[in-house]
């Protein structure tokens, strides 16, 4: 069962997902502490890998996680997000020049960095949009030790805006075939706006959800907040009226300069500590908004209106929104999406709960209210096939090291006492192989030795010879003649000995087989009854007998005659079962000419009726000839070579 983690200070929380791609289902939801790493005096911890190390091993541990697919969710906090055009669309090419791209578009950070993935918004005649992932890599490397030393494989890395996109889609207010919709999801205080059309995202950005903070004095002072509103309206109302007056180049080089992310420490945006900037739930949000004045709450609409109309100012998209799409606002919702509807000029405005697509209302687990719940659902649908940007960070320095990686220490420390080991027995053996050829010198030079002996059986030979008609050939003459290898007395052993058995073999003459080899029975029962399988049997089909002799084959069988139409229509013939019977029977005697002579024979017998249904078939006989079995011819002997007339 796949699980997706978001590990982040203050807490690790973790999901569970089982079901399928088109039904998931949210299984479970843990919460555990993650305090900041610091020592007793308040300084923060040197080590703070294996602090980290040590508090998710005992997160996995104690919730006893990470049995199926593992994915690791990249929070708001490293994340930064681009909207790049590119002149092709073709995904190989996008992967060569990527990198290259995005390292002008993110600055004060070197692309060595970042870990980059993308997902395609639209394809244009001229090329293709991209909305490009970038992630801080030191942070998800140090998620993924901390993970792999608690006994997770971690299978895939993606980002919170992935998983965000992921999850809504599924929900039914974007099916495709709906109307164009301006979509505002708010997770924690980190808030996405997106243009969606048809059921496919046309562009997406992320941004800072203003004054959420304020309830418990998070935020700036009023008038700070006051003065960033003004600024962030001024700004949109410049862009507004270059977009009129037709100034899109700089326009773009504006944009070029913005940072396109959600980032803390923005000028234009209300500021929030680290440990807040996702993990309030939905329901905090809600009461936040609850405590909120009037002016506060005004400002709240005004300043998120600003935000997507930005977005929409500064990305290119299809059709215009219809309606207003809220999500994450909680109870608050529902009144939140009428007056950002009214605000923003659209009077269809709902509200929707993303979780709900995982865990039905009445029908689900209780879930705790945290703000990374819906995305990390979604990130986690990836291990359940359902994956809408594709996007995978871990590659690279961050890809899962192979088995070979694994077990290359160990390999190491084998191969070294394999070696060691090699080495004293290679030391034994040479020992005893200096030994046997010794023993193996001697032998061959005692007195009454191998040449002796070889000597001794070509004695008679020379008188033989001399007589007519028997003058020895050249290959005779050489077989008789001893092999000196003073160097390989085994070899010379060996070589004495095999002249001295051809010879043998050659005076003897050579034997061969002459007995006729039989039709192999087994092999052409195998394959007669791969033919009646083939042939499509039917319903009252039976194989009476099968007689396979010296000249011939017979089959018996019992073939239908009251076989409909609509049964052969279901079996996938035309024919009826003697005709297609026949056939087969033929095609497998022309595929086997070593066994059968000439085309199959057939005569139809009695009538007999089959089964309880009053249903009746033929019996038919089917002949195959067998071919003749011819022994084979022997070879003419060699006379001895005796020197005799």
């Amino acid at each position: 069962m796949p699980t997706a983690f978001y590990i982040e200070y203050p807490r690790i929380t973790a999901v569970e997902i089982g079901g399928s791609a088109r039904n998931p289902k949210l299984k479970r939801v843990e919460v555990g502490d993650l305090p900041e790493p610091r020592n007793e005096d308040g300084t923060l911890m040197v080590d703070r890998q294996g602090y980290l190390n040590e508090q998710v091993a005992a997160f996995v541990k104690e919730r006893k996680l990470g049995g199926g697919k593992t994915i690791l969710l990249a929070g708001p906090d490293a994340m930064r997000y681009r909207e790049v055009k590119l002149a092709f669309s073709d995904k190989r090419n996008i992967d060569k020049v990527l990198q290259y791209q995005v390292e002008g578009l993110i600055p004060n950070i070197p692309i060595e960095q970042l870990t980059v993935g993308y997902n395609i918004l639209q394809n244009e005649p001229d090329g293709a949009r991209l909305l490009v992932h970038a992630a801080d890599k030191d942070y998800i490397r140090q998620r993924i030790i901390a993970l792999e030393e608690a006994g997770c494989t971690v299978d895939s890395v993606d980002s919170n805006l992935s998983g965000t996109m992921n999850i809504g889609l599924l929900h039914g207010a974007f099916a495709k075939g709906s109307p164009p919709a301006l979509w505002l999801d708010f997770a924690g205080t980190s808030a996405t706006v997106a243009v969606v059309q048809d059921g496919e995202v046309q562009t997406a950005r992320v941004f800072l959800a203003p004054y959420l903070a304020g309830a418990s004095g998070a935020t700036a002072t009023a008038e700070d907040a006051k003065a960033a509103g003004k600024q962030a309206a001024a700004e949109a109302e410049l862009r507004a009226r270059k977009f009129e007056a037709g100034d899109l180049d700089r326009l773009d080089d504006m944009d070029m300069e913005e940072e396109y992310v959600l980032d803390t420490s923005a000028t234009d945006s209300t500021t929030l500590p680290k440990s807040e900037s996702v993990n309030i739930g939905g329901a905090e949000v809600a009461d936040r908004i609850r405590h909120m004045s009037r002016d506060e709450l005004q400002k709240f609409i005004t300043r998120v209106s600003v935000e997507a109309r930005r977005t929409m100012l500064i990305s290119r998209f299809d059709a215009e929104p219809e309606r207003l799409v809220v999500s994450g606002l909680g109870s608050a919702g529902r009144e939140l999406a009428k007056l950002l509807g009214a605000e923003l000029g659209m009077s269809d405005a709902i509200d929707i709960d993303l979780v709900d697509v995982v865990n039905p209302p009445g029908k689900g687990v209780d879930t705790p209210d945290v703000g990374e719940l819906s995305y990390l659902c979604g990130v986690a649908l990836k291990g359940v096939g359902r994956d809408y940007t594709g996007i995978d960070f871990r590659y690279g320095d961050l890809a899962a090291g192979t088995l070979f990686d694994y077990a290359k220490t160990p390999l190491a420390f084998t191969a070294t006492l394999v070696l060691l080991f090699a080495g004293i027995m290679f030391l034994i053996s040479y020992t005893h192989a200096r030994q046997y050829e010794r023993d193996i010198a001697a032998l061959r030079d005692q007195d009454r030795g191998p040449k002796y002996f070889f000597t001794a059986a070509f004695y008679h030979t020379k008188a033989a010879d001399q007589q007519p008609g028997s003058k020895p050939t050249p290959a005779e003459l050489k077989l008789r003649q001893y092999p000196e290898m003073p160097e390989a007395p085994g070899d010379e052993i060996r070589l004495a000995h095999k002249r001295l058995k051809d010879t043998q073999a050659l005076l003897q003459g050579a034997t061969e087989d002459v007995f006729a080899h039989p039709h192999p029975a087994d092999q052409i029962l195998a394959e007669i009854l791969k033919t009646i399988e083939a042939a499509k049997p039917s319903y009252d089909f039976a194989l009476l007998r099968c007689d396979i002799l010296a000249t011939g084959v017979t089959i018996q069988y019992m073939a239908s005659i009251t076989e409909t139409d609509a049964e052969r229509k279901r079996l996938g013939v035309t024919f009826k079962e003697s005709d297609r019977m026949f056939d087969a029977f033929r095609k497998l005697a022309e595929a086997h000419p070593e066994w059968f002579e000439g085309d199959p024979t057939q005569e139809e017998g009695n009538k007999a009726q089959v089964g309880p249904e009053g249903r009746q078939a033929d019996q038919m006989t089917l002949k195959l000839k067998l071919k003749k079995i011819e022994p084979p011819k022997k070879k003419p002997t060699t006379p001895p070579k005796t020197g005799a007339k």
